[in-house]
């Protein structure tokens, strides 16, 4: 796995778009909460996932229509894969830009709600860095310095991890210590709230969600075969032909 460190400046020229952007005391920003380059999103895989739909009560016209919806955009979420943090961000970002008002008109108020309540939680504390967070808990610019600054020790901490696994350490110890920086890192977060905020910050949340079943229940829609490819001993084929049938499908690499 390749990776490298995040430069502080970067995340202090992150905080400083934020305080460009007219985001102030009592505003919701615009839903493009996932801009800040340190917060992962999963509203990609909580949408399709199973155990989200049951959380929300989700009727089967709107699992249907959220699937129809989901799958038009496999493809473009598929592209994201095996990129770099940075780069599988800013896609993921423009992705959810699209993909998240739409999923909205699918929903009633309350459930969007809940589900915004799922996404910050997995999220963790690092949600903190999303404007829209920032807004609703009127954090300090000295408070989102504090804030990055947590989040680029955790990336940065991780990045050395991996190294160390690569020369030679095990997986449970690169497991533990990345378990042990992401506490380290929600702890210093949540330390730097007053107990306004830290209130706040808890009403967001909701009640406890059951953050350990999540992704048993994802389904993806299987994409389809790339057009102008060469096949061997068969016409070009397509996904839809092959609907009710047994395939088995076999990759290699050669080069």
């Amino acid at each position: 796995m390749r990776s490298s460190r995040v430069p502080r400046h970067q995340l202090v020229w992150a905080i400083l778009i934020i305080g460009l952007s007219g985001v102030g005391p009592g505003t919701l920003a615009a839903p493009a909460a996932e801009v800040v380059q340190l917060v992962d999103t999963p509203f990609m895989e909580l949408v399709r996932d199973r155990v989200v739909h049951r959380e929300l009560g989700l009727a089967s016209v709107q699992v249907n229509a959220i699937r129809d919806l989901t799958d038009q955009f496999d493809p473009e979420l598929f592209s994201t894969r095996n990129k770099r943090s940075p780069q599988r961000r800013r896609m993921l970002h423009n992705l959810v830009q699209k993909v998240r008002p739409r999923i909205r008109k699918l929903l009633t108020a309350n459930q969007a709600v809940r589900l915004s309540q799922i996404e910050l939680q997995w999220q963790g504390p690092r949600a903190l860095l999303r404007p829209d967070v920032q807004a609703k808990l009127l954090l300090s610019k000295t408070q989102l310095e504090s804030l990055a600054q947590a989040a680029t020790d955790t990336d940065n901490g991780i990045v050395d991890a991996w190294k160390q696994a690569q020369k030679g350490g095990t997986k449970a110890a690169l497991n533990k210590k990345i378990r042990k920086l992401k506490t380290d890192e929600s702890r210093k977060i949540l330390a730097r709230l007053n107990g306004g905020q830290r209130t706040r910050w808890k009403s967001l949340l909701g009640r406890p969600a059951p953050l350990a079943q999540l992704g048993k229940g994802l389904r993806y829609k299987v994409p389809e075969f790339v057009s102008d490819m060469k096949w061997l001993n068969s016409p070009p084929l397509k996904m839809s032909s092959l609907r009710g049938k047994v395939v088995i499908l076999h990759f290699y690499a050669f080069g």
